[in-house]
Formats: structure tokens, sequence, C-alpha cells
């Protein structure tokens, strides 16, 4: 597979995998958000943890959504279903915050009555989350063009030019 960076590109604008996922990914971070205001006003005493659950299950969901889509979208592009060079971090913090996920379902499920245990798990899931998306966003900030560099030069060679 050639793996250069216009055959990449390339690959990603055929595959309607580069359409499909992204939105399970912001849904599932969207969804992530409005769990823990809910987690809040449940430690506030404005929700029972059965509000917070729909919603961690709302966003568990997509997360599975996101894993799935992703995974298309990664051997579309990269002929990897997981852990490509290129994604390999960002797919080892995915999979290990999926791996929390569970958890938190079989905690959940096999003992509901067990609030502190819940929410324990809950948290340390959604710190996981957390760092995963904060990887996500390191990773895409490093990437992004330096555009004040470049207008700062253009600026100082219309300078000389005008001083010619």
């Amino acid at each position: 597979m050639d793996d250069s960076p216009a055959a990449i590109a390339a690959r990603r604008a055929a595959t309607i995998w580069t359409k499909i996922h992204p939105p399970f990914a912001f849904a599932q971070l969207a969804a992530w958000v409005v769990s823990l205001i809910l987690l809040a006003f449940f430690f506030a005493g404005r929700v029972s943890f059965d509000v917070v659950q729909t919603s961690v299950l709302i966003k568990i969901s997509l997360m599975a959504g996101a894993v799935v889509t992703g995974s298309f979208w990664e051997r579309a592009v990269y002929g990897y279903w997981w852990f490509a060079p290129a994604f390999f971090v960002e797919d080892l913090f995915t999979y290990t915050v999926a791996l929390f996920q569970i958890g938190y379902l079989i905690v959940y499920y096999s003992a509901p009555e067990n609030l502190s245990a819940n929410v324990a798990v809950l948290l340390v899931t959604y710190f996981a989350y957390a760092v995963n998306v904060a990887q996500y966003i390191l990773k895409a900030i490093s990437r992004r063009p330096v555009l004040v560099p470049v207008a700062e030069e253009a600026q100082r060679n219309d300078g000389r030019s005008a001083h010619r």
C-alpha cells in the first residue's frame, strides 16, 4: 500500500468512512460533556443516578459506533483494522477507554445497588476518556501548519519591496 501523503489523502477522500466516522466521534464527545454536567447535577442532588446512567449508556453506544466506524476508516485509509502506525497511540488510548467502559458496564449491571462502586468506576472511566480527548487535541495542534510566522514573513517581504 502506497503510504505517501498524496495516496493517503486520496484514500481518505475516496472512502465513505471519512464522512461517517467523525460524527460518531464528535457526538460521543458531546454526550460525554452532557454526561459530565449530569454527573455534577447528581453530586449536587439535582438528578438521580439513573439519569446519569442513561447519559453514560448513550455515550458508550456512540463510542462503540466510533470504534467500529474508525476501524473501517483506518482499514480503508491505512490498510489496518486497528493500530495503524499513524494512529497507534490514538488507538491504544481509545481501546483502553473502551476497556474501562466495558468494566463500568460490568460493575453497573452486576452491582447496580452499589452506587459508590458505580460512581468510582465511572469517574475513572471518564478521566481516561479526558486523557484520550487531550491526546487527540495535542496531536491535532502539533500537526497544524504554523501560519503566524508565514504571515509575519510576508509582511517583512512586503516591507522590503516597498523600500526598493
